[in-house]
């Protein structure tokens, strides 16, 4: 089951995902972000996600350095949330 999701979220991040989705996304989780700030996010997911989706978290003190302290535990939150749900 844990492959079917990761697969599920690789194809949507390499075919769908866009920066409105980020914002989009954010805005429904009444999370403010700039454009600047679902840029920096879409850019590092692009970047990213294969080794996060493989356990590498080591990325996110890539994403910790770019954007503010509240913004990056807010994407951690998240984060470890959906993780407890589909990939572990």
């Amino acid at each position: 089951m844990i492959h079917i999701y990761k697969n599920l979220i690789s194809n949507y991040i390499n075919h769908n995902l866009t920066v409105d989705d980020i914002l989009t996304y954010a805005a429904k989780k009444q999370i403010l972000l700039s454009k600047s700030d679902s840029i920096i996010i879409y850019n590092f997911i692009k970047r990213n996600y294969k080794n996060i989706l493989n356990g590498d978290e080591s990325s996110f003190q890539e994403l910790q350095e770019s954007i503010s302290n509240y913004l990056y535990q807010k994407i951690m939150s998240l984060y470890k949330e959906y993780k407890s749900k589909f990939l572990i």
